[in-house]
């Protein structure tokens, strides 16, 4: 039995441009999703309660708004 290389798929032009935002320079501290390479974060917040009118505890999550319009809960870390 031969094998065969097989070689690689090239990028469809949605992931060339995910590609070339990934690679854009930006500071450290900045966060920016995974998958697409954006920085637009949502926080959320669940388990929240109210004491005396404002909101205390609970645990917080960030998620990718780009993604999040298309449907996927992308979790920012």
């Amino acid at each position: 039995m031969k094998l065969k290389l097989v070689p690689a798929a090239t990028p469809s032009p949605a992931e060339k441009v995910r590609q070339r935002v990934r690679a854009m320079p930006k500071p450290a501290a900045m966060l920016q999703c995974n998958r697409c390479g954006g920085r637009e974060l949502t926080e959320t917040r669940t388990g929240v309660m109210l004491k005396n009118g404002k909101p205390t505890g609970g645990t917080k999550q960030l998620y990718c708004t780009a993604c999040l319009l298309k449907g996927d809960r992308v979790l920012i870390a």
